[in-house]
């Protein structure tokens, strides 16, 4: 049986692509091995071939015909039936295998199924193995003793993959000015001299609404207020000519000066100073620069998905500490979805008793079905009314805006569950009027639709006026947790994505809508639905934000951008499709072009949930881009088509083509508010998963943010050159200072070493930092115990050697693979 040779991440994950929990139901100590593997003639293209083996190594007969077996895909597994078994999709990601032979002792029975997608990756093998009695429907069995074959590439396509990352990373293998301050200033001029800090610094202008100014000061110094200007070693002085967020920075030999208007911009000094004492060597002084700085954009900003995969306000805060300490200033807060609500809100009991558990048991009508390999785990997880509370006051300090996403009309399957189960628990209770009070479906609606997830019943239905009362009380109940916290509630944002084909054509209560409203088509419930949300935010104070479609219309051949929405002002756009060749890889302009305020959140450059790369054992999904560090880096967020022949894939677009897309224009310009980056969770089994996705291409999103537009961002100007140079400065400040700043905290995804045979010398070269690389010779896994691999001048191997490449960190964790046999 052939298993994994893993690295840290990878046997995580790998251990984690079972059951959560392993619960036995009572009276059932069973002994299955399940084995799953591709087709021996699997090639990713014409043959999806794929093969599920169950053997039974208990001591007794197992009778398997009694129980079906379910399981989450990441991609649709296509019905099939045999004598032996029928697999059948139950929407979702869930599927069940039903049997009708039994399993003796030491017999096994192989299932061999297709997907409608390749597997890509680790992050898409089946996983969350339970068995489910057929006959009470209530007794399960978790499974966990689950293996996997890899999907391997030939040693010829290995070894072309290695080569071509090594000459890649040896493009990079040059010096560059350093960058002294992350993310890079508007303008920094080096001066002269040192300022020496290994003492009590005396700080003038310190005022008690910087208490928190105060409290991260002295982290970094040793200091105490003065009211003498002339003993000030730190002077702090209010500058009202200058913007919120901008701030100066004077080091001189004598004493330190900032200059700002708000709190916040002072708050971004101290962070720039942070980040300069951070590259230093010798902590005992700062080199003596002057700096004046703003922020490209207002909005820089990070989604984070918890909703998916749970992540609990622990890694909340500790995210809003990194976007903090990068110049993020907006949390994108994703916390509902299809397969789960994250937050508790008063009143609507329903929505954590129900949305935010998964369950063998979701027949019931009282969880949800089982998801991204939750199998048998039924654990309650979501934020209390305290801990979003406490999230938003922790954000305030660290000057971020929190932004709520209540996903709606699509997307709401949790939340329509919920109130299914609100719903006949208050009519078996006779309370009809209470039991339709927040209604999200229509029952009699027998629509047939098929969602990117897998679902055909996560839609609203906005012909019900239940629909608009959920959401007024979901909204004033967020108010009135930002009201607690006391920070204001100035944007939420309701979703609006992902809304398929065929929802809606067959309700009765729609057609009554459009009747009624003089709607000639679903289409025109789709622009009526958008615009009673954005009434129901202007009349709360609130603006709109939701994700593109939300400003655009289908007029019969496709969404188009809506240039009639009425108030567009008051909406925010969020901004994802730019694939290139996908053929809306212009829409962020189209959209700003035709008045609409929007952030691009780049599908093809900051959805962080991207893989790294095309190697099997990467984690994460690649519907959009494989995104390394240095394409991540590749975006110019205002001219996306200058350095298109730069990305991952090599090919370049027809000119035709690209000549055919619309360029932002200056009214464009003046509506494109910023960027942000952000985390799906569809593949987030633990934290470490989290953060190996997201940094260090999290830094790429404090740079293209914060710092100023190079003059290369053009297809005008553009020059590789320069441009490669620039990211040299960059991977060598992340590689060398950032990730080891953060390393006790944050398991982030070490560099994959790229290798080149040379007349009988093996070289190799890391993508990024300068991180120690350790090698073996008999095919195990590289350690600290390994022999140091040689960077500069290569190692001597011969033939028939297995030899296996990683980057292995101080605390033992073991980046990417690579391996290669010599001939």
């Amino acid at each position: 049986m052939i298993k994994f040779q893993h690295t840290t991440l990878i046997l995580l994950l790998l251990m984690s692509l079972v059951n959560l929990q392993n619960t036995v139901a009572q009276g059932y100590n069973l002994d299955l091995v399940l084995h799953w593997k591709p087709s021996s003639s699997y090639n990713g293209k014409d043959n999806l071939g794929l093969s599920l083996v169950i053997k039974n190594n208990g001591p007794k007969d197992f009778l398997l015909s009694e129980w079906d077996l379910f399981f989450n895909s990441m991609y649709p597994v296509h019905d099939a039936t045999t004598s032996d078994y029928a697999i059948k999709d139950l929407r979702g990601n869930l599927f069940k295998i039903s049997f009708t032979k039994n399993l003796r002792k030491n017999d096994s029975i192989q299932i061999d199924y297709t997907t409608k997608y390749p597997i890509s990756g680790v992050s898409t093998l089946p996983n969350g193995f339970y068995l489910l009695n057929k006959a009470d429907k209530k007794t399960f069995v978790g499974l966990n003793n689950v293996t996997y074959d890899p999907i391997k590439l030939s040693e010829e396509d290995n070894r072309a993959f290695l080569e071509k990352l090594y000459a890649k990373n040896t493009t990079f293998d040059k010096s560059a000015k350093p960058i002294l301050i992350f993310p890079t200033p508007k303008y920094l001029k080096e001066l002269d001299g040192k300022f020496y800090i290994n003492r009590i610094l005396n700080v003038y202008g310190i005022e008690s609404d910087y208490t928190v100014f105060s409290r991260e000061l002295n982290r970094l110094f040793v200091s105490h207020s003065t009211s003498s200007k002339k003993e000030a070693d730190i002077l702090l002085i209010p500058n009202p000519s200058l913007s919120k967020e901008a701030y100066n920075l004077t080091i001189s030999k004598k004493n330190i000066t900032i200059e700002y208007a708000t709190s916040t911009g002072l708050f971004y000094a101290l962070q720039s100073l942070k980040s300069l004492h951070k590259g230093l060597e010798d902590k005992s002084s700062l080199p003596c620069v002057e700096v004046r700085d703003v922020p490209r954009y207002g909005y820089r900003g990070f989604m984070l998905d918890i909703a998916r995969n749970y992540r609990d306000k622990a890694v909340v805060l500790k995210y809003l500490d990194l976007m903090a300490e990068n110049k993020l200033n907006v949390l994108h807060f994703h916390f509902i979805e299809d397969e789960a609500w994250r937050i508790e809100i008063p009143g609507l009991p329903e929505l954590t008793e129900v949305g935010a558990v998964r369950s063998p048991l979701y027949h019931l009508g009282q969880s949800l079905q089982p998801a991204y390999g939750s199998g048998v785990d039924q654990a309650k997880r979501f934020l209390t009314r305290d801990d979003f509370i406490e999230i938003l006051k922790y954000a305030q300090e660290r000057h971020i805006q929190v932004v709520p996403e209540i996903e709606t009309p699509g997307h709401s399957r949790a939340a329509i569950k919920a109130m299914e189960s609100r719903y006949h628990k208050y009519m078996k209770a006779g309370n009809k009027q209470a039991a339709e009070e927040y209604l999200l479906h229509d029952f009699e609606d027998v629509s047939e639709y098929n969602t990117a997830q897998n679902f055909g019943d996560n839609v609203l239905n906005p012909a019900l006026p239940s629909v608009y009362r959920f959401l007024d009380k979901v909204l004033a109940e967020f108010k009135n947790m930002y009201a607690e916290a006391g920070v204001p509630f100035e944007k939420v944002s309701l979703g609006g994505d992902e809304v398929p084909p065929g929802v809606w054509e067959k309700s009765p209560k729609i057609k009554a809508l459009m009747q009624k409203e003089g709607l000639a088509s679903v289409y025109d419930v789709w622009t009526y639905y958008i615009s009673k949300i954005n009434d129901l935010c202007i009349n709360k104070g609130l603006k709109l934000a939701g994700w593109e479609e939300i400003g655009m219309v289908n007029k019969g051949s496709g969404m188009v951008a809506n240039e009639e929405m009425p108030n567009k002002q008051n909406m925010q756009l969020d901004v994802w499709n730019n694939i290139i060749g996908g053929g809306q890889d212009d829409l962020v302009y189209r959209l700003a072009n035709a008045g609409y305020p929007t952030v691009l959140i780049s599908a093809s450059n900051t959805y962080f949930d991207m893989m790294w790369d095309t190697t099997f054992e990467e984690p994460g999904l690649n519907w959009a881009t494989y995104a390394d560090l240095y394409h991540s880096y590749s975006l110019f967020p205002e001219d996306y088509f200058a350095n298109i022949h730069t990305y991952y894939r090599g090919e370049k677009l027809d000119k035709s083509y690209i000549n055919k897309l619309e360029r932002i224009t200056e009214k464009g310009r003046s509506n494109f508010l910023g960027i942000k980056g952000g985390v799906f969770a569809e593949t987030l089994i633990g934290d470490a998963n989290l953060d190996y996705l997201a940094f260090p291409r999290f830094y790429v999103l404090a740079e293209r943010a914060w710092s100023p537009r190079r003059a290369y961002e053009s297809e005008a100007t553009y020059n590789k050159n320069k441009f490669d140079k620039d990211y040299i400065s960059f991977a060598h400040r992340v590689g060398t200072v950032e990730l080891p700043s953060i390393a006790d905290s944050i398991s982030f995804r070490l560099p994959r070493v790229g290798l080149k045979m040379e007349n009988g010398i093996l070289r190799g070269k890391a993508e990024y930092g300068d991180f120690p690389v350790y090698y073996t010779t008999d095919g195990t896994i590289p350690s600290l115990k390994s022999k140091r691999f040689d960077l500069k001048n290569g190692i001597a191997v011969a033939s028939g050697q297995n030899i296996k490449v990683a980057v292995v960190d101080d605390k033992e964790r073991i980046g990417p693979l690579s391996w290669i046999v010599i001939p």
